[in-house]
Formats: C-alpha cells, structure tokens, sequence
C-alpha cells in the first residue's frame, strides 16, 4: 500500500520537473500549436475540431458566453500572465531588474525592438486602414520559445548571453501587457472598477497574512478577472496585477518570498495545462483560407517583416547604441552572438498569437495575422539558429589556432 504515494509522488516529482525545464514545455506548447493545426486542416478532423473551438459555454453571468477557444485565452492564458507577473515582481524585488544599470541594455534593446517592427508594420499598412490597427502583433517576443532554441541550438550558451534575452523578453512582455491595456482596453464601468479595486487590495491584505486561506485567494482572484471582464479591460490583465502585488521578500520569518514560491506552484500548471491548450486552439489557422494572395497583404508582410527585420533590427540599433555609450551585455560576448539572440526575439508566437485576435475583430484578418506569427516566427526561428551556429563554428575555429576573444584550450 506504502508504494502507491511513493509512485504518485514520483509521478508529481517527474511532471514538476519535467514543466521546470524551460526546453521541455516549449517543446510541449509547440508540439500542441503542431497538433492544433494538423486537426484544423485534416479533413477528417477538421469539422470535429471546429465544433469544439466554437462550442459556447453559456454560463448565466454577463459577459461569459465565451466559446471554448475564447476560454483558453481569457482564462487560461490568465494563469501564464499570472506567472509572469510574480516573475517580475521578485525579478524587480531581488533580481536583475533590481539594478537598472545591470539590465539597461536588453530594456533599451526591448523598448526599441517594440519601435521598429510597429513602425514597419504602419509603413507597409499606411494605405489600408481596416489592418492597421494591428501594428502591435510583431512587437511580442515569446520568452518560452526563445529561450528553448537557444538552448538547443547552442551547446554553451554563456550567462551573459541567456540573461539578455532573459531580461529582454520579460521587458518585453511589460510592454506587450502595457500595450494590451492600453490599446484593446475600454474600460467602461465604474462599479466594475470599484469592484476591482476591491479585490486587488484584497489580494494585497490576504497575502500578507501569516497563513493566507488558499480558498479565499482564488476566490479573489477569480473576482479581479470577472471585475476586469465587466470593466471593459482584458482579463489576463489580472493576472499580472495580482502577481505584482505579492510580496517578493520573505517575510513573517519565512525563508523565501511568496512570489517566488506562488511561482513555483503555478508554473507547472501554465506550462502543462494553459499554454499548450491556448497553442492548441489558436493555431487553428485554416489553410484553405490561405492563398498566395495572402501572402502580398499588408497585413501578413506587416507581421511576418516586422517579426523577421524590426525585431532584430531594433534590438542590434539598441545594442550598439549601449555600446557606444558604455554599457555592455557582458564580457566577451559577440556581435554574431548577439544578432543571433536578436534574431531569436523575432519568435512571437504566445502573446502575437492573443494580439492578433484583440486587434481584429473579422475572422479572415485574424487567421492571416496569425499565419504571418507562425511564418514569421519560424523563419526567425531558422535565421536565429543559423546565425549562433555560424557564430560557434567561427569561435571553435578561430579558438583552435590560438585566435579569437574565447579562451585557448591548453595544449595536451
């Protein structure tokens, strides 16, 4: 009897570990979008999937007869903003947002790597009003595919280099939510707002308590999402108020912070469960819709060259700028180093993918935005690995006969 919650526990041990590696659960929510868009497209499936996307859960609330596709981005997606605003809380707290002038560079290269693919993407939509509204889509570096093809395609990526894209990701994703509030946010009831208020300074008290009752909290925090949803404010923005509002330093004599630990927990849960569903639903992008036509709109070259040249293309302007003023990404780092990591942040995909459906409101520009995240995203992808491993093979060589800025291995 003593066996089964030891291999339970196992179990739990192996998924938590398993949802920690950042290579693994982007492999996941890959494989999901992957499996997302074979179903939408078979012709078999596609009917069925379809039929599930758009089944409407008619709950007797206002404002929740949302379908199951619009549930895993309003809601699930919640969880995963959720994360990602108690990462920012203990990175700002105790991390490497603690010291602007350690991260000045990757938030420079983050803000200006915003700027350009959104002023690409309004030069090539001058002329056609009904898309430009959607200048935000390319600005979005996703943080959990980035990170994963760094890894697999450099086998020593140096500390300096992961905590660049690290940093520059994460401001990123501040700019993405501060772009969501501003440009796709209405608010338009006062009492909703009162209501939210409410609940965050809720939020706030509960989890400064010596023993926060796990209940009430969820219960709060399901208040903030609903009160946003009545507001007019996008839902998933409570997720990134809450974690913002938990404390990042220990405290009632505890050992670690609350963030960091209410990190740990719900980490697993967004990387198993909220961004592989979210993948799953948002990919449903149906080829048959997709012309060669399509490929000439401004809106796809907007997103797919904004993704694939603004990104880069700001964030190498940001660097050098850096450079020429002092700041530095780290010793020995490389300018083929860092245009692959530049290039890298041209993966949109997670928060491209929920823009796309905020700014457009018609189907057709909808799947086409995202058909441009997913082959822009891609090609970034394949440029970005390129680029390092050109880069690696260059640093090998060139440390093999005694050259280069890496150390020179020792003669046996």
């Amino acid at each position: 009897m003593s066996s089964i919650p030891q291999t339970v526990t196992g179990m739990i041990r192996r998924i938590k570990t398993f949802a920690n590696n950042e290579k693994h659960s982007g492999l996941l929510m890959l494989f999901m979008g992957v499996i997302g868009f074979l179903v939408c497209n078979i012709p078999g499936t596609s009917q069925n999937y379809r039929l599930i996307s758009d089944f409407a859960t008619n709950l007797p609330l206002p404002h929740l007869n949302l379908s199951i596709s619009q549930w895993a981005q309003d809601g699930l997606l919640t969880l995963f903003f959720l994360v990602i605003g108690l990462d920012l809380r203990q990175e700002m707290a105790s991390g490497f947002l603690k010291n602007p002038r350690n991260a000045a560079t990757p938030i420079i290269g983050a803000i200006c790597g915003v700027i350009v693919p959104s002023l690409l993407f309004i030069a090539i939509n001058f002329s056609s009003p009904s898309t430009a509204q959607g200048w935000t889509i390319p600005t979005a570096t996703d943080i959990a595919f980035s990170v994963t093809v760094l890894s697999l395609a450099s086998k020593h990526v140096q500390p300096a280099i992961r905590a660049f894209l690290l940093t520059l990701a994460t401001v990123d994703d501040v700019i993405g939510i501060l772009l969501i509030a501003i440009v796709y946010s209405h608010p338009s009831s006062i009492w909703a707002l009162l209501a939210l208020t409410a609940c965050l300074f809720a939020w706030f008290l509960l989890t400064r308590t010596r023993k926060p009752f796990w209940p009430l909290l969820i219960a709060v925090g399901i208040g903030a999402w609903y009160a946003m949803i009545l507001a007019g404010i996008h839902p998933t923005l409570s997720g990134v108020a809450i974690g913002l509002l938990t404390p990042a330093l220990p405290i009632h004599q505890e050992n670690s912070p609350r963030a960091e630990r209410y990190r740990r927990k719900l980490s697993p849960i967004s990387a198993l469960i909220a961004l592989p569903l979210f993948a799953f639903f948002a990919m449903g992008i149906p080829l048959h819709e997709v012309s060669a036509d399509t490929l000439t709109t401004p809106l796809f070259l907007g997103v797919a060259i904004g993704l694939v040249v603004g990104k880069p293309l700001g964030i190498m302007i940001a660097t050098k700028l850096c450079s020429m003023a002092g700041l530095t990404v780290g010793n020995n780092t490389r300018p083929m180093q860092l245009f692959g990591v530049s290039q890298l942040c041209g993966i949109g995909f997670t928060v491209s993918f929920l823009m796309s459906g905020l700014a457009f409101s018609e189907q057709s520009f909808i799947d086409t935005a995202r058909f441009a995240v997913l082959l822009g995203s891609l090609i970034a992808c394949i440029l970005g690995v390129l680029i390092l491993k050109i880069d690696e093979h260059q640093h090998s060589a060139s440390s093999g006969v005694g050259k280069g800025s890496g150390p020179v291995p020792q003669m046996q």
